[in-house]
């Protein structure tokens, strides 16, 4: 029994992305599913298990395999054209090209893989043709909802309106319902999601796992280092990182800010979000940034508002260390690795109502879950916050108390491996 549920290696399946390590967070379809998947390999690499990410391969100086850590690699397999980035929206086309190509790298390299852990609707359609083909276990991690997503978005007129066929919600939400049917275990990040996969799909409960996230503890903690003498944040500061789309909600933060400036000098700043190479920007982040623009100007807070642009994880961790707070206003979030990126160091987190990493919160006691469609009470939060920097300070001990104790990836990869061995 003991050699029956032996894992020597598995293949992990992520299309999507700018998927390299360090990751250029803040590019195109680049965030929290392309950290956690590479968190996720490493920790299991440690356990001595041999994890290939199977991704897309972008441009043609790319090499073929890239050892990352002890037991980890990058794998890049084409399909479309060379020297192409494609949007998450449209990889399921060519899907079944990169399959084939996939089947011909393992045929040359003699490889065999124990199990396949698939991430989002791309790499799960994959899942579904390669479990066939190899003839062994399927693990899906969603990470986001297609119905999920279409309803949140929907709520108030956004210009995500302009968006539904860049979404592609009729295609994905069909081609997500056979994943769920054909995914051995349905592997999720919070119950949030669980009880959504169960009030919008036909799944089977039994197949439905939830194992919360963790973070990269040796970077994001409270250490502060050399980075951290060349960020000089200006006083009273917000910090929200993410890509600059609808989902994340910026433009609602903007609106609850107008409504304090007067009150308070506040200084927000925006980490992520590709900002010179406009050609290399999607539509929805176009126009997310263009109502973003709008707005700041239209308030005149031109000199509050400040874009980071990209950063490297340490650059990130330093900036987390120097903020007050750290406000996630999303839209839709299914989870929200900045959340606990944030907390671990020390900035007190405003966390969407609808984000999956308010489940992590205790509102009023490491952190405060927000409802960012109500812009006036959020910019009266965040004033209160701001006045009140004895509260402040307690807040952040015990955020990053929270992390320190449960969410370190040496427990969360135990759990996950576990789970695979009972397939």
């Amino acid at each position: 029994m003991s050699n029956f549920n032996k894992i020597n290696r598995i293949c992990m399946l992520n299309p999507q992305g700018y998927l390299d390590d360090p990751p250029p967070l803040g590019k195109t379809d680049t965030g929290g599913q392309i950290v956690y998947v590479l968190n996720l390999a490493k920790a299991l690499g440690k356990k001595g298990i041999k994890v290939d990410i199977i991704t897309r391969k972008l441009y043609c100086y790319q090499k073929e395999e890239k050892n990352i850590a002890e037991n980890v690699k990058i794998i890049r397999i084409p399909a479309g054209k060379n020297n192409q980035f494609i949007p998450k929206e449209k990889l399921y086309e060519l899907m079944s090209q990169w399959v084939e190509n996939f089947v011909l790298y393992t045929n040359k390299k003699k490889r065999k893989y124990n199990l396949i852990h698939s991430h989002y609707w791309d790499g799960g359609y994959a899942g579904i043709l390669l479990k066939k083909i190899f003839d062994i276990p399927h693990v899906n991690t969603p990470h986001t909802l297609g119905k999920a997503k279409k309803l949140e978005m929907n709520i108030e007129e956004t210009p995500v309106e302009k968006l539904k066929p860049y979404y592609r919600y009729h295609v994905r939400i069909a081609i997500e319902q056979k994943i769920f049917n054909n995914a051995d275990l349905i592997l999720v990040l919070c119950e949030t999601t669980r009880i959504q996969l169960l009030h919008f799909y036909i799944v089977d409960y039994e197949k439905i796992q939830v194992v919360f996230p963790g973070i990269d503890t040796n970077i994001f903690n409270n250490k502060k280092n050399s980075l951290d003498k060349k960020i000089k944040l200006k006083e009273n500061s917000i910090l929200t990182m993410s890509r600059i789309v609808p989902a994340k909600g910026i433009d609602r933060l903007i609106d609850a800010l107008n409504f304090i400036k007067n009150k308070i000098n506040f200084n927000y700043y925006i980490g992520g979000g590709e900002t010179n190479n406009e050609d290399q920007i999607s539509k929805e982040e176009l126009l997310a940034k263009e109502l973003i623009l709008k707005k700041i100007k239209e308030y005149k807070l031109e000199n509050r508002i400040y874009f980071l642009g990209n950063l490297k994880q340490e650059e990130v961790a330093a900036y987390y260390r120097n903020a007050d707070i750290f406000v996630l206003p999303a839209r839709y979030e299914p989870f929200g690795l900045t959340t606990l990126e944030a907390m671990a160091c020390g900035a007190v987190p405003l966390v969407s109502h609808i984000a999956g990493s308010k489940e992590i919160i205790i509102d009023g006691l490491n952190g405060f879950i927000i409802n960012s469609h109500d812009r006036r009470k959020l910019g009266e939060q965040i004033y209160n916050l701001l006045k009140n920097k004895k509260k402040l300070k307690k807040i952040s001990e015990n955020a990053m108390f929270t992390i320190k104790e449960h969410y370190n990836w040496d427990k969360i990869s135990e759990k996950i491996l576990n789970l695979y061995k009972k397939l």
